[in-house]
């Protein structure tokens, strides 16, 4: 069974607790206050949060954040929903589980960093997880062709949350074209900014970046640390961006 469809069976709502568990409380009309009142920094402290729970938390909380952002501008277009369904490959069987939670979550009253603080609290320091996040949130923002500020402002919030140094969100902002976000750079430095480098560093310090990168962002590295196998595709993508802007670096210092 895919995570998505984990979602809504088995009690998933109980052992999330919290805030996105009580969304998923709500789709499936469990008690939510009851939910909600499950400390999920306590279960993970005794050990009891699994890898498979952490992979239900990741998908949940992108179903919901994606939601929020949805919103972030004062309408939810045709065009947002269908990206969600676009970007995020789910079977046909998996498509009402994932509306009903992603509808739910249009409908609470508690605002997207309630959310993104339990999010902080299951994945701790683990910065590449929330990369994944902030991409995936970004192309939700922008599938209406534009990036409205609110929508900006609230994503630049959940990666705060979330703990990302800003050169960290500067290089996921610079893996898309630099009309979308009003950039005035060359490509040269847009491949400088996705390493987290500049152009006074030395060869030495740049190859140090991209082999701490390509690491990291590894799929088979990012997988046991909590993203769902459905997740991987995107992995692969920030890997490619990190391999071609490195190729292109080195071939302009030559």
């Amino acid at each position: 069974m895919s995570v998505w469809g984990k979602l809504l069976v088995g009690g998933a709502g109980l052992v999330l607790g919290g805030p996105l568990g009580a969304v998923l409380g709500l789709a499936v009309g469990h008690g939510v206050d009851k939910i909600r009142k499950i400390d999920t920094k306590k279960i993970i402290n005794n050990s009891q949060f699994s890898a498979n729970d952490k992979q239900m938390a990741f998908a949940t909380g992108v179903i919901v954040l994606s939601a929020k952002i949805a919103k972030a501008d004062g309408k939810v277009t045709k065009d947002e929903i269908e990206t969600f369904r676009s970007i995020f490959d789910f079977e046909s069987s998996d498509e009402s589980a994932i509306g009903q939670i992603y509808n739910k979550a249009k409908l609470t009253s508690d605002g997207y960093e309630v959310y993104a603080k339990q999010l902080k609290d299951v994945f701790g320091d683990q910065e590449s997880l929330y990369v994944e996040f902030i991409t995936a949130l970004f192309k939700i923002a922008l599938a209406d062709g534009s990036l409205h500020p609110k929508e900006l402002e609230m994503i630049t919030n959940i990666s705060k949350i979330f703990g990302m140094p800003e050169n960290i969100l500067d290089s996921i902002r610079f893996g898309f074209n630099n009309s979308d976000f009003n950039i005035d750079l060359n490509a040269l430095e847009k491949d400088y900014k996705i390493l987290s480098c500049n152009a006074n560093d030395s060869d030495k310090k740049i190859k140090e970046s991209y082999l701490k990168l390509v690491k990291d962002y590894h799929p088979d590295n990012l997988v046991s640390k909590g993203l769902p196998e459905e997740f991987v595709r995107f992995a692969n993508e920030r890997l490619s961006e990190i391999n071609s802007a490195y190729d292109r670096i080195n071939k302009s210092r030559k």
